[in-house]
This record gives C-alpha cells, sequence and structure tokens, in this order.
C-alpha cells in the first residue's frame, strides 16, 4: 500500500506516531512516499550518515500478537511535487493518494494530482483549515476539467481515454466532515472570519469507485 502527501517535519515530526498505523492496520505492510518542499530539501542536502540520506526515514513492525503489521516512510528525492508526468511512466501509481492542510485551490500543483486521481480513481483525500477552503476547492474542479484539454496537453497524452472517466467522475462528489484528529486549538484567521484550525476538516476528494469509459 502506498501513500503520497505532501509532508513537513515541522507540523508532523517522525516519532512513535506513525507507528500506531502499524497497529490500525494488522496484518498490512504500508509504505508512505513523502512529497513536499520540505522532505525535498532535507533529502537533498542531507549528508551521507544523516537520517535524511536514508532509504527509510522511519521503519517499525508491530509484535506479532498485534498483527505484525509493519510501516515505511520514505523522502521523495526527485521532486518536491507529485507529478504524474514522471511518476506514472515509473508504475508509482499509489494505492491512496493524501494531502494535509492541502490548500487544493490556492496552488496549481494541486490540479495535475486531482486529475490523475479522478482519471485512474486512485482514492484521495485531503486535510484543510477551514470548511469554507474545501467548498472553493469544489467549485473549481469542473473548471479544471473543462480546462485540461488546452492547458495540460503532455498530461492528457499520458491519460488517453480515461478523460472521459474523468468528466464521468463528477457524479461522485467529494465529501467533507470536520476532523476529530485535528491540533487542538484555533489559529488566526487569514483570507476569513469562519472557523479555523489545523487539520481542522477532512475532505474525501475522490472516492473509491470504478467507472467506466
Amino acid at each position: 500500500m502506498l501513500f503520497l502527501f505532501p509532508f513537513s517535519f515541522d507540523t508532523h515530526p517522525l516519532d512513535g506516531s506513525f507507528g500506531e498505523l502499524a497497529l490500525l492496520f494488522p496484518y498490512t505492510d504500508l509504505d508512505i512516499i513523502a512529497f513536499g518542499r520540505y522532505p525535498y530539501d532535507r533529502a537533498r542536502e542531507a549528508k551521507p550518515n544523516a537520517l535524511a540520506a536514508r532509504e527509510y526515514v522511519y521503519e517499525y513492525r508491530a509484535p506479532e500478537q498485534c498483527g505484525s503489521g509493519s510501516i515505511r516512510i520514505q523522502l521523495y528525492k526527485k521532486s518536491p511535487i507529485w507529478d504524474p508526468l514522471e511518476i506514472i511512466p515509473r508504475k508509482m501509481i499509489p494505492d491512496v493518494l493524501i494531502g494535509l492542510n492541502a490548500g487544493m485551490s490556492t496552488y496549481e500543483t494541486w490540479q495535475p494530482v486531482w486529475l490523475t486521481s479522478r482519471a485512474l480513481s486512485i482514492p484521495f483525500a485531503v486535510t484543510e483549515f477551514a470548511r469554507v477552503s474545501l467548498a472553493g476547492d469544489e467549485y473549481s474542479y469542473p473548471h479544471w476539467i473543462l480546462s485540461f484539454e488546452s492547458r495540460n496537453l503532455e498530461l492528457l497524452k499520458l491519460l488517453g481515454w480515461k478523460v472521459k472517466v474523468m468528466g464521468k467522475s463528477l457524479d461522485h462528489p467529494p465529501s467533507s466532515a470536520i476532523n476529530p484528529f485535528m491540533r487542538p486549538g484555533p489559529i488566526a484567521a487569514m483570507t476569513n472570519s469562519m472557523p479555523r484550525a489545523i487539520n481542522g476538516f477532512t475532505c474525501i476528494v475522490t472516492p473509491r469507485v470504478e467507472t467506466e469509459a
């Protein structure tokens, strides 16, 4: 199982918290590949003996009586973003995509990620500071599809006939909820006065559904 998500050691330190996943997913081996500017820079700058220079920066296997689940975390060293034009030809298609405090409609680099998740039916979930941001993301999705053929010619060629799947996927809208695992305490408002919290809301951007072209 492969997870990919923007990652920062400032907000997601490599401590025992990730080991809990091995307990929550017994008899399952989890591979997490961390994307983002911070892990990319740390991995590229790391000296040979540094933790960030290792193939896996975190590894844990649960005791046999707890299901023997395992987890490994790898920093992606080739690029700070998940670029489908690079990832798909290398057969690195994940089981799940996860974005933390994503801001999808704010950062243009999310567009090919979302389009690819919809075209290939890759389950994709994000967390966000405010629910209003998730509403803005959902408003953007149809526009991303409409502009896809004119703005993403290389990705269009790569995905081919699956573009039709992408359009039909709008029949399956995202679903959002308050995140019970958010970081406690409010944060200062930036663009609106709506309730905000770090990882305060969750959204299933692309559900696990099978669609036909």
